[in-house]
């Protein structure tokens, strides 16, 4: 049972770094590229949106962040994510 917890918290592990990197990617790649022809923001998008669409929704539900220029959705979901990869080695 116990090497089933490393498996599972190991890959839950893979797929924060994954989804860390692709937001990485999606915050740096429109300073470098054209985010509408580049192959590579359209990917980092399609795999981070998953991750940021529901605490946009909380967001707006909350009217929190509307007239800001900045996305807080996607910083908020960053430091999630990041707090969720520095917690999952203590559970």
């Amino acid at each position: 049972m116990e090497e089933l917890f490393f498996i599972l918290a190991k890959t839950v592990s893979i797929v924060l770094d994954v989804v860390t990197f692709a937001m990485l990617a999606r915050a740096l790649l429109p300073f470098f590229v054209d985010p509408m022809e580049s192959r590579a923001y359209g990917i980092a998008c399609y795999l981070t949106e998953p991750f940021i669409a529901p605490v946009r929704g909380i967001m707006i539900r909350l009217n929190i962040g509307q007239d800001s220029p900045i996305d807080w959705a996607f910083s908020i979901t960053y430091i999630i994510i990041l707090l969720l990869g520095a917690l999952l080695p203590a559970i």
